[in-house]
Order: C-alpha cells, then sequence, then structure tokens
C-alpha cells in the first residue's frame, strides 16, 4: 500500500481531522524530556475509542506499517520517540475516566486520562490511587502502566504494578483482548496483567486500565537536613532496623540543595547542609502522625543538629516538599541534562552515592543526586558540558554511564528502577541482561509480535 494509500485509510478510521500530516504541526508529538533524538514520522492519528485503535493495528499489521505508541510525553528514557518509518498513534483524546466503584475499590479510566485528573476525580469521593507521580500534570495514566511508574510513595505502596488489576489491550493484529478479571485475586494460569505492565508498549496497545484505589490518608511531613552526609546514610539504616513505617522517604543531595534553592531564590546554607531527607507518614488520624514523629525524634538527635521542620497541615506540607518537586524544573531550568534513574539495595546508598560521585568527578562532570532514599532508586543528572565538542560530551557521558551501571549491577541493583528502557538505555540493557533473559524477553516480543511493528524503537537493540 502506498503511503498516501495509508494516510487516506487511516482518516476513514478516525475522520480526517484526527490524521496529521503537516510537518508543522508534528513537534508537539515527536519529543519528550529526554536528550533523544526527534524524528519525523509519516503521519499522527488520534483514535478515540478502542475500536478505532484495533482497526489501526490491523491496517498496519496488514501493511506492514509500523507503529509508535504516545502518551503525555512526560519521560525521560525517549520511550515514545519515534523513527522514521513509523506513525504516531496517540492516545490522547481516549481521556475517559468510566467507573469508579467505591465498594470494590477500584477505576477503570481510558488509558489517555491525565494522571493528576483522575487522582482529582478520586480526590472527590476522598480515595487515591496512591502513587504522587512527579510528572502527574502531564503524564497519561496508561504510561504510567506501560513502564511501572515509581514515585515518593512507593517506599510504602509499590510502584504503579502493585494496583494494576485488569486491562484491556490491543494487539499488534488488532485483536481485543482484556488481560484478567476485576479482582484482586486470580490464581488461574499466567499473570498476563503483569507481563504487559512495564513492557513500555511493545507487545500490545493499552487502551483501558483498572486500577485498585484506597482511601486517602491523613498527612504529616519531617523536613531534616543533616550536616555529614555518613549520618545520613546511617540514619537511615537505622530507621529501618527499628521498624519505623514510612509512606516517602526522599534525598536530596548538596549539589541539588544548591541548584534548587538557587531557582527558588531562597538562601542556602552552603556551609551546614550536605543533604536533606524528606519523611512523610500517613495515618488516620493526626495523633497517630504526631506519635510516629515524636518516636523519629527521639534517634534524630543522634544523626543531625539542624533545625528539624515539620508540617501537618496542607499547606506546610506542601510548602515544605517543595524543594524536592521543584528540583525538576530547577534542573532543567540550569543546562541540558542526561537522567539516570538507576536502583539498588536500599542498604547499598552509601556506597552507590560514593562511586556516582567518584566517577563523575574524575570526569569532570557537573551532576546532581535526587532519591527515592527508601527503597533505593536514585535520580542522577548529569548535565551537559558545554565546554567541550558534543563528540567529546557523548564519549564522557558514556564512560560515566557504562562505569556507572557496572557498579550498579555488581551492588545488585538495576540500571533502572521506574523510567524504563525506552530507547535511551537500550544499549546498556542489552549490556547488562543476563543473555537468557533477553532471549526470553525476545522470544515473548515475537509471540504478540510477530510481523514486529509495535514500538520497535524500544527496549531492544535490532528490534
Amino acid at each position: 500500500m502506498e503511503v498516501s494509500t495509508f494516510i487516506e485509510a487511516l482518516a476513514v478510521i478516525v475522520g480526517k481531522k484526527y490524521v496529521i500530516t503537516d510537518v508543522v504541526d508534528f513537534y508537539t508529538y515527536t519529543k519528550d524530556y529526554s536528550s533523544g533524538r526527534v524524528a519525523t514520522p509519516i503521519c499522527i492519528v488520534r483514535p478515540e475509542s478502542t475500536a478505532q485503535v484495533s482497526k489501526i493495528a490491523k491496517l498496519c499489521n496488514d501493511q506492514g506499517f509500523k507503529i509508535t505508541v504516545r502518551g503525555g510525553g512526560s519521560g525521560v528514557s525517549g520511550g515514545c520517540l519515534v523513527d522514521d518509518s513509523n506513525i504516531i498513534l496517540s492516545l490522547d483524546r481516549l481521556n475517559r475516566i468510566l467507573e469508579i466503584n467505591e465498594i470494590d475499590r477500584y477505576v477503570i479510566a481510558e488509558a489517555g486520562v491525565v494522571t493528576q485528573e483522575l487522582q482529582n476525580s478520586l480526590s472527590d469521593k476522598k480515595l487515591c490511587f496512591p502513587q504522587n507521580i512527579s510528572s502527574a500534570s502531564l503524564s497519561f495514566i496508561g504510561g504510567n502502566v506501560a513502564v511501572s511508574s515509581g514515585s515518593p510513595k512507593s517506599l510504602k505502596y509499590g510502584s504503579t504494578k502493585n494496583y494494576v488489576i485488569n486491562l484491556e489491550v490491543v494487539l499488534p493484529n488488532g485483536e481485543v483482548i482484556w488481560t484478567g478479571k476485576n479482582v484482586k485475586k486470580n490464581a488461574t494460569g499466567y499473570n498476563l496483567t503483569q507481563l504487559f505492565v512495564g513492557s513500555e508498549g511493545t507487545l500490545g496497545i493499552i487502551t483501558k486500565v483498572i486500577l485498585q484505589i484506597i482511601p486517602i490518608k491523613k498527612e504529616a511531613l519531617v523536613y531534616v537536613p543533616f550536616d555529614n552526609l555518613q549520618k545520613l546514610f546511617s540514619f537511615v539504616h537505622e530507621f529501618f532496623k527499628l521498624g519505623m513505617n514510612a509512606s516517602s522517604l526522599e534525598f536530596l543531595d548538596k549539589n541539588a540543595c544548591r541548584l534548587v534553592f538557587k531557582y527558588l531564590n531562597e538562601k542556602f546554607d552552603e556551609k551546614n547542609i550536605q543533604g536533606v531527607l524528606w519523611i512523610e507518614f500517613e495515618s488516620n488520624t493526626d495523633a497517630q502522625n504526631l506519635a510516629k514523629i515524636e518516636a523519629l525524634y527521639a534517634i534524630l538527635s543522634n544523626y543531625t543538629n539542624q533545625d528539624i521542620l515539620i508540617g501537618q497541615s496542607p499547606k506546610d506540607i506542601e510548602n515544605l516538599w517543595k524543594y524536592r518537586k521543584k528540583i525538576g524544573e530547577a534542573a532543567l531550568n540550569h543546562k541540558p541534562f542526561h537522567d539516570l534513574d538507576i536502583v539498588v539495595p536500599r542498604s547499598k546508598s552509601s556506597d552507590i552515592y560514593t562511586i556516582v560521585n567518584y566517577i563523575c568527578s574524575s570526569l569532570n562532570l557537573e551532576y546532581i543526586v535526587v532519591g527515592h532514599i527508601g527503597d533505593g532508586n536514585f535520580h542522577i543528572n548529569v548535565f551537559e558540558d558545554v565546554n567541550v565538542s558534543s563528540n567529546v560530551w557523548m564519549e564522557k557521558i558514556d564512560i560515566c554511564i557504562s562505569s556507572l551501571y557496572e557498579k550498579v549491577i555488581a551492588l545488585g541493583g538495576e540500571i533502572s528502577g521506574e523510567h524504563g528502557v525506552g530507547t535511551q538505555n537500550k544499549s546498556y540493557f542489552e549490556e547488562f541482561t543476563a543473555k537468557q533473559n533477553l532471549h526470553l524477553m525476545k522470544s515473548i516480543k515475537k509471540v504478540f509480535d510477530p510481523k514486529n511493528i509495535l514500538n520497535t524503537n524500544n527496549l531492544f537493540l535490532n528490534n
């Protein structure tokens, strides 16, 4: 089929208005927050229903055209970046919340629902999807599922995968399946739902998501600066040894603190602060949170003598969170950067921080470390060296990433905790993943997508 005939066939399915062919209008749909290459697709198609997605998939599968599925474009691993020979299938019109079931406690939403809009609708009923994903104002719930997004609350609640009950998926050949049932327990056969969670759109197109939801709890937040990083890491170890529980335990190193305080036009105590922790508690009552804070104070005095701040009202909590939540904006405002998303056992947090510091310093690279330290997941933003040529920069960042990933694997960790492999990490994914595991994953891909039409730029080299 000629490209022009193919585009006409797409227009028959979704309407001419929803097939974008003018390159002037491509930009919004061809970029994300990674540093990946922006290519030119054949066109962008915007279906409004599962039935339309099914017809598009069947057409592409039959005629040999490749599909890149796009959510909100908030990712940093290049997962939605298109090859020149692909079409982009945007899910932005599949944006309806179909049901909030307060008895069985699940929500049914189309994949293009913006995550924050889902949370707002649930909040009206005093319920929530227990992930406070930093890109919630941009990301789609289908994209969160496709990469199994995490968040600060993953410490207590796990990541997105822990709340996915069932999925509606369009397979590459156009068939539509449900991966399970809308129940929390299911002991029948293989867990197809979890196979699609985190698959980065390589096995099928997620069109509807059924998520478990929970009641909203009372929150309290403690902001704890440290003048010694080793004491900070030792405190984290002690926190868990004593059996203390928090919903979030977040970390910024000194470099990150300096950057975000400057961005917010606030004074940073350069001399006395080497790192900061945010410790969030959740309970049924404020009194229960206060009891947890008092227990925390009893051990903190052994590790820091800096001023500790507490927030219990929504306004005070938001004010304390702002430094952690604004670090992404501060980094984007500073310089272009490469975002790494490593995860190690939390007992190895001090080791990996020392390694990051050594590698970046030896290569004369500017960096910040932002961490979900409670579960060992750290984001390292390595800023572009504008004083060297692009070729030298690419060589330096490759040495940095390869060296760091090698150490991460040696410590029992993985190269991505929540951002996914995408297009940016696939060479490292192949290098640092067991060959048997890669073979199994590629075999699964062939079962679901034998003609290799779906998100071919993702996950694997030479896909």
